[in-house]
């Protein structure tokens, strides 16, 4: 089964690709950031220097005093690099975040300043030996308070700046990925519906209809009509998504003509919720992994096979699975045919942003399956 062997392969190749080199390099980015983020904190501390210098202190006491007041922020501003990872930046009210961020930034006023005047301390008794150091001046509190806050709305504004920015070139590079795919899944319909092969073998077996009955070779001609309606309108209107109600005829149509060639070798079971024909999913989501099943379970062989497809609701997704009883083994040859099922893979994964999930294999028993988890948009709440 070639287009299983590429789905098979490509899966197994992209969980391999987990290991040494990758993982090596997110280790050099990290350091590399931390090197970044520590350098960005230099001239910072140069400044406070200065100021000390100006004021007369001497050169150590002038660095150990910008390095007591810049290294409790610098600490704490580590905490806040990650922020936009755990608070995301909200796309609609913001100001339920916009509090939550005033409440950060007080938090970090009081932590920093803490940390400041707790540092300055120890360096006084250090300096002071045996002898009692004198008290510290806590008008400089409410400065530092405030220059603590004004760091935490600078560090803020340029790591959600940074993070909104890579956010949107994601998106840009999603949606460049989204409309490729697209492009390629509908090339891959309208080559399975248009090949050759199949319109001969199609059209052969209406002609074997026509004179005996004349009936059923003009309902073989509406369905064709049908498949080639549904993959032009997907084209024209660039649809990333359709009534499943739509796809699952488009699947229908397709298998009522591969019986006419088939004949009884091609048995199917469908079984559908059907609460699931109410929901919406990417076009051309079904029907490659259906041909897939037709093509190298069932044609091939004697004795033919029974293609059996499923539409379930499961919680806040549609589940689809479809399997055959073909032998289900797997080879290292990848065939054009692999390129049905990665498209389908693949586009999910654009569309849903990790949502859908995707899984093909050949269980011990034989046969082959694929399933499909895809969020249920367009249904109702349980």
């Amino acid at each position: 089964m070639g287009e299983n062997a590429g789905s098979e392969l490509a899966i197994h190749s992209r969980a391999s690709g987990k290991g040494g080199p990758e993982r090596l390099g997110g280790k050099w980015r990290r350091a590399a950031g931390a090197v970044v983020y520590a350098a960005a904190w230099l001239p910072y501390l140069a400044v406070y220097v200065v100021v000390f210098l100006a004021s007369g202190a001497p050169p150590g006491t002038a660095l150990r005093g910008g390095i007591a007041n810049v290294l409790p922020e610098a600490a704490l501003g580590a905490l806040v690099v990650r922020l936009p990872s755990r608070l995301p930046w909200p796309e609609g009210r913001r100001g339920r975040f916009l509090a939550r961020q005033a409440g950060l930034a007080a938090a970090f006023s009081v932590a920093s300043t803490a940390g400041k005047l707790l540092l300055i301390a120890l360096d006084r008794a250090r300096l002071a030996g045996g002898a009692r150091a004198g008290p510290l001046d806590l008008r400089i509190v409410p400065w530092q308070l405030f220059v603590s806050f004004l760091v935490y709305l600078t560090l803020a504004s340029v790591v959600y700046a940074l993070a909104n920015a890579e956010r949107v070139r994601r998106e840009a590079a999603r949606a460049v990925r989204a409309e490729a795919l697209r492009a390629q899944a509908e090339l891959a319909a309208l080559r399975a519906q248009l090949n050759p092969h199949f319109l001969l073998n199609t059209l052969h077996s209406v002609l074997g209809l026509v004179a005996r009955e004349p009936t059923a070779a003009e309902a073989a001609l509406e369905r064709l009509g049908d498949l080639l309606h549904y993959a032009l309108r997907v084209h024209r209107g660039r649809l990333d998504q359709v009534g499943f109600r739509e796809e699952w005829d488009f699947v229908c149509s397709y298998l009522d003509l591969e019986k006419l060639r088939l004949g009884e070798r091609l048995r199917v079971s469908l079984a559908a919720d059907p609460e699931v024909f109410a929901g919406v999913v990417p076009p051309f989501c079904l029907q490659p992994l259906v041909e897939n099943a037709v093509r190298h379970a069932v044609a091939p062989r004697a004795e033919g096979g029974c293609v059996t497809i499923e539409a379930r609701r499961a919680g806040p997704d549609i589940r689809l699975e479809v399997r055959d009883d073909g032998p289900g083994r797997i080879t290292s040859e990848v065939e054009e045919g692999g390129l049905g099922l990665r498209i389908v893979e693949e586009r999910l994964a654009v569309l849903y942003r990790g949502q859908a999930t995707f899984g093909a294999e050949s269980p011990r028993d034989g046969g082959y399956r694929v399933r499909l988890s895809i969020p249920a948009h367009g249904l109702p709440e349980d």
